[in-house]
């Protein structure tokens, strides 16, 4: 799994509003792809994929606050879940 976190907001900015997913949980999505756009102080901003792989869970609705740093959700990505079989053998 791969946690999607809030960050790279300008230095002022502590936290943003969720305005639209672009995507559900449970569908694939592209390393790139726009996940989440979220309205700041200093104006709207976007969160991206930074892998590709299902959006496997969504932490916040559309309307709620996110303070930076936190975890705005998670992409199943294929490649963890072959590292995790590796460690388990």
């Amino acid at each position: 799994m791969v946690e999607i976190i809030l960050e790279g907001l300008p230095a002022n900015v502590e936290e943003g509003t969720i305005q639209n997913w672009y995507f559900e949980e449970g569908d694939p999505v592209n390393e790139g792809d726009e996940l989440v756009e979220l309205t700041t102080e200093e104006g709207p901003i976007t969160v991206q994929a930074s892998k590709s792989g299902i959006l496997a869970e969504v932490y916040y609705d559309e309307g709620e606050v996110v303070a930076k740093g936190e975890v705005l959700c998670t992409i199943d990505d294929e490649e963890s879940e072959d590292k995790d079989e590796e460690d388990k053998e």
